[in-house]
């Protein structure tokens, strides 16, 4: 089948499982996912890993677009405010969750080098399902708004300790001392790095936007310096959706009202790229890695879970967030995808360099981060949906909001 042919039958066949999975409570995004699964090389093989990669724009721009609605919701007023609070709360489930892996795999392994690597992989967190999420139920409240700083500053923290575990690892497996520059000046440039672009972009959009009034004009613009934003990022290896977020963050602190319309339309814009991206993620997840990920993946997923969940509630409870951030925010914070696929495959792609047994290292990693990537992203929109549900953030439900914390 042609390309074109296939797109088409790709966004019927999500847009009904999506449907579906909503009439059943489940959120439209695991439909998707779903669908994807099905089409690709774990099932009919329509959507094969060679097609997908043709379409690895798509899955930049999509990202790029998620991260700039993502940064949207950045307020100052918000952040001036509760920025304490989101920091602690970040601190908290990112380390946590890196200690717990990192203590369990290597109580289980004996491999420090396999264990603190898999402990820093294991503190991203996918924006992309769980913002989904956000969006389809229109959930509004302190849970909410907290989940959406959170996963926009995950990338950042994921990015700096993977530079602290990878530098560490490299040492113990080499036995050669550790390079500074390796852990703090690689992290240290991306992130910065990113930001300056994002911030460079974003200002060149404001300053665009204050001479266009036509609302299809401004569409055009907007996407325009998004996509140049991310294209720059992908040809100076940036993270892409960090700079992404700058972008959108800038635009909504200048003129905030006079802006809102941009995001509004770039919204109204996605809905069909997004159904293709979850589609393209869901034919990406391989069935066959599953039985090959053992105890290893076991206490991985039990390790990451148990630290998301423990971490976000002991940030929330020293920072004194809301009941419901406290008691449900671990339960959002369990997508894992791109980041942390990334960051693998530099770990496989450098260590596989290194022999046999820096192959079985590299594979070790790769292979439990793949595999459990397929358990998380089909959990994880259902976790997010259970939590937002319990929190009463979901309008037509009673809404449980504390008057003194952030609203969405």
């Amino acid at each position: 089948m042609n390309i074109i042919l296939i797109i088409g039958i790709v966004l019927l066949a999500a847009l009904g499982a999506g449907r579906f999975g909503d009439r059943i409570g489940i959120p439209q995004v695991v439909g998707y996912i779903l669908v994807g699964l099905v089409l690709g090389d774990s099932g009919l093989n329509i959507f094969s890993s060679s097609l997908v990669d043709t379409f690895s724009p798509v899955v930049n721009i999509v990202l790029a677009l998620i991260g700039f609605m993502v940064g949207g919701e950045l307020k100052y007023e918000i952040f001036r405010r509760y920025g304490r609070q989101f920091f602690i709360i970040l601190l908290c489930e990112g380390i946590m969750t890196m200690i717990v892996v990192t203590g369990m795999v290597w109580l289980l392994t004996g491999n420090p080098s396999v264990a603190i690597l898999l402990g820093a992989l294991s503190s991203a967190t996918a924006p992309a399902a769980t913002v989904d999420v956000l969006w389809q139920y229109k959930s509004r409240g302190p849970l909410t708004t907290t989940i959406l700083a959170i996963v926009a500053l995950d990338d950042g923290l994921a990015l700096i300790l993977y530079g602290f575990a990878f530098a560490i690892a490299q040492s113990l497996f080499t036995g050669d001392g550790i390079a500074v520059s390796d852990v703090v000046l690689g992290p240290l440039i991306e992130i910065l790095g990113s930001l300056a672009l994002g911030c460079g972009a974003g200002f060149l959009l404001y300053g665009i936007l204050t001479f266009i009034k036509k609302e299809d004009d401004r569409l055009v613009v907007t996407l325009g310096c998004v996509l140049l934003g991310a294209g720059l990022a992908e040809q100076l290896d940036l993270s892409l959706i960090m700079v992404a977020m700058a972008i959108g963050s800038c635009l909504t602190n200048t003129s905030r009202h006079d802006n809102e319309k941009s995001f509004e339309m770039v919204k109204s814009f996605t809905p069909p790229v997004y159904t293709l991206f979850f589609v393209l993620v869901g034919a990406r997840l391989r069935v066959s890695l599953l039985p090959h990920i053992g105890i290893i993946g076991l206490i991985y997923v039990i390790g990451r879970t148990a630290g998301k969940w423990s971490g976000a509630y002991l940030g929330a409870r020293l920072s004194g967030a809301a009941d419901t951030v406290r008691k449900y925010l671990g339960f959002t914070l369990l997508s894992q995808a791109g980041v942390a696929l990334g960051l693998a495959l530099h770990t496989f792609q450098y260590f596989s360099r290194l022999g046999a047994a820096g192959q079985e290292l590299g594979g070790v990693v790769i292979n439990v981060i793949a595999a459990t990537t397929f358990i998380v992203q089909i959990i994880g929109p259902v976790a997010v949906k259970f939590a937002i549900t319990k929190a009463g953030e979901i309008p037509g439900g009673q809404c449980r909001s504390d008057p003194d914390q952030p609203e969405g």
